[in-house]
């Protein structure tokens, strides 16, 4: 069967999930094409050509872009096949088996997806592990081998975001994953509502060689994609370890919570030695109410030690901010503004991330709770999510005010400071004067400020 695998966005780099789907298919000797509609146009003549086109979709922006690519290339196409997988093809069943699409996996995808393109060329009926509109399953959760994924079919990593150093050098970056799913239970965060609280590890020498895979590629750093790298804090040091042993030029970063940044004190400083410039933590916000509504199991104090952790090993700590919820308040807001200040973040945080509202996908564990119950306008298929109005509506006109803030601040390519000194100044209500005397308690060392993608990202 001649497959086409696409990715519509994928954190600004070149995509794992593609990566591997296409290993396996490849092992399985159909013919495979890749699409990365991030940084590649819509190819006519890819999509003509196939007999099943299959769309990563493992986060919201993804699957928003991956129902608007599907529309385009059933138009196009109307007889091919097309097979939404990832995390977030388990969530919005219902919505891609309404039309838009013809079967969907969820969980572990590379098997599944596998069987169904074999069914299909052997015009087989069963699909194990896949959801099609005559018979739904839960999404495939069982242990596979990975095999090493190909990345040759991709674009280069040259085409993908950079990694800019302090004194403004740029590293290639080559993005990978350990693990799958994760042992904790957000109830904001989509990955409980597939994986409820299982782990699944990609194996190592699979790692290894996809790293060495990389490495020949150009990677300076590697960016592990696990939603928690300490997971299975055991495997993840004896990972970094081997990759540091074949490749000791090479630096990384990973994403970690808040608990395990204070559980693990010593694991980290040992990150650090091997080449861990930063780490990206869920701290979403430093209201303590608010944390316990989302189950995030830290307070603003385990915060605080969580970057004395870091910065004893040498590692920046990269807050991921959620400000915008249903409890959020104006004051809070600011709590949160002058925390990132007083704490010398500024640098440390992507501006997107101040403008962040609260998604509700379909089987979001959040929606359980009266308090957002109430505010849930019901499903939207035009933002495919559940809506929702903020019982105050200077928090809503806040974070639309901060999303313009943010978005012309990045055209223009404004210093962080001057874009957070804005949204301090409107969510104050000031007209504090945002000149050079102004910015100066923002600012430090350049040599200490951390690395930054250059390329912002969001889920």
């Amino acid at each position: 069967m001649n497959v086409l695998l696409i990715s519509c966005y994928d954190l600004g780099h070149q995509p794992f999930a593609v990566a591997s789907a296409s290993a396996h298919l490849l092992e399985r000797g159909h013919h495979v094409e890749c699409l990365d509609l991030a940084v590649q146009d819509f190819d006519e003549e890819k999509i003509l050509g196939a007999d099943v086109v299959g769309i990563s979709i493992p986060m919201h922006t993804a699957l928003c872009l991956g129902v608007k690519a599907g529309e385009r290339i059933r138009a196009l196409k109307q007889e091919v096949q097309i097979c939404y997988f990832g995390l977030y093809a388990s969530l919005n069943e219902n919505f891609l088996l309404s039309g838009v699409g013809d079967a969907v996996i969820g969980g572990e995808f590379e098997g599944p997806l596998v069987h169904y393109v074999d069914g299909l060329r052997k015009k087989g009926v069963s699909f194990p592990g896949v959801s099609i509109e005559q018979n739904r399953v839960m999404p495939n959760l069982a242990r596979q081998e990975f095999v090493k994924p190909v990345r040759s079919l991709l674009p280069p990593l040259e085409s993908y975001s950079k990694l800019i150093m302090p004194d403004q050098d740029r590293k290639l970056v080559g993005s990978t994953q350990t693990t799958r799913g994760c042992a904790h239970r957000c109830k904001h965060c989509p990955i409980p509502s597939v994986y409820e609280g299982r782990l699944r590890v990609v194996q190592e020498q699979v790692v290894l060689a996809d790293i060495a895979n990389l490495v020949a590629m150009g990677a300076e750093h590697i960016s592990f994609g696990d939603p928690d790298f300490l997971n299975g804090v055991k495997y993840s040091l004896r990972v970094v370890r081997a990759m540091n042993k074949n490749h000791a030029h090479l630096s990384f970063d990973i994403t970690a919570k808040v608990e395990h940044l204070l559980e693990y004190p010593d694991v980290l400083c040992e990150l650090g030695e091997l080449g861990c410039l930063f780490v990206v933590s869920a701290v979403e916000t430093v209201d303590d109410r608010i944390l316990k509504y989302l189950d995030k199991g830290h307070t603003q104090k385990d915060v605080i030690v969580a970057l004395h952790n870091t910065k004893k090993a040498g590692i920046h700590l990269k807050p991921s901010l959620l400000p915008f919820t249903p409890w959020t308040t104006v004051s809070g807001y600011l709590d949160l503004l002058n925390f990132v200040e007083e704490q010398g973040l500024v640098y440390h945080v992507d501006p997107v991330h101040y403008s962040i509202r609260l998604l509700l996908p379909p089987g979001s564990k959040l929606l359980k709770l009266p308090e957002v119950s109430a505010v849930v306008d019901g499903f939207s298929e035009d933002d495919l999510v559940h809506q929702w109005a903020h019982p105050d509506a200077r928090v809503d006109e806040l974070q639309k005010q901060v999303a313009l803030i943010v978005e012309s601040g990045c055209e223009n390519e404004e210093d962080l400071t001057v874009i957070f000194a804005k949204i301090k100044a409107t969510a104050s209500g000031s007209e504090t004067d945002l000149g050079v005397d102004s910015l100066q308690n923002l600012t430090g060392p350049v040599e200490l400020r951390p690395p930054n993608f250059s390329e912002s990202w969001f889920c």
